[in-house]
């Protein structure tokens, strides 16, 4: 064998653990309902798998007006299952860089790939994981009878109308987010699209420590 194809080997069998995740996560999301919407557990993020091919994964941005189609690359995803892989099988929320929530939550569809609230990081699972991100759209029309109160976006504005005054605001500067949960306020900066919301701009160490300092347990 001559020392070209033992390199060109060499690489897929490096590649292939990843390779056999990436194609087992592309069949997992082609195999969801077409109204399945996605839910992040870092900030609540909703959006729904529109197309997936070999090199990307196509969404569609639920929270706003403009329906915003972004694509997530699979180098991103390799380098996300890297990390994991790396650091004992799981890798801290926290170091998440912007928009890393979102690969994040895309790759927990995978039954081998969870997020542990509880211990706050992204993991491998040796059993099948049932994916707590995702949300089948309702069906049948409201017909006037009243929200659902377990449609979690309604729960949060609804957990969102209290005192003003008891709210935990955001610790970036010039952010205007509060919220009466340490924590989600907390999940809001890990899981923001903007670079100004990282840890490193505020006087916390991360997650769990602005939850505890606001009196709360994490997870």
């Amino acid at each position: 064998m001559t020392g070209a194809r033992f390199s060109l080997l060499a690489e897929r069998l490096v590649d292939m653990p990843f390779g056999v995740s990436w194609h087992k996560l592309l069949d997992e999301l082609e195999d969801l309902p077409e109204d399945t919407t996605l839910i992040s557990p870092v900030s609540g993020e909703r959006f729904r798998v529109t197309a997936v091919d070999n090199h990307r994964i196509e969404i569609e941005d639920l929270n706003g007006d403009s329906d915003e189609t972004r694509e997530l690359q699979r180098e991103m995803f390799e380098t996300l299952y890297q990390r994991i892989t790396e650091d004992g099988d799981c890798f801290d929320l926290d170091r998440l860089p912007p928009n890393g929530e979102t690969y994040a939550t895309v790759f927990c569809v995978h039954p081998h790939i969870s997020i542990d609230e509880s211990e706050w990081v992204i993991a491998k699972t040796e059993n099948r994981s049932p994916s707590p991100v995702e949300e089948a759209s309702p069906q049948e029309p409201n017909n006037g009878q009243g929200g659902d109160k377990s449609d979690p976006l309604l729960s949060m504005m609804m957990d969102n109308m209290g005192d003003p005054q008891a709210k935990v605001e955001c610790p970036i500067d010039g952010c205007n987010y509060s919220h009466r949960s340490a924590s989600s306020v907390a999940r809001h900066v890990s899981g923001s699209s903007t670079a100004k919301h990282i840890w490193g701009n505020t006087d916390y160490t991360g997650w769990r420590d602005f939850v505890r300092k606001h009196g709360e347990r994490p997870g």
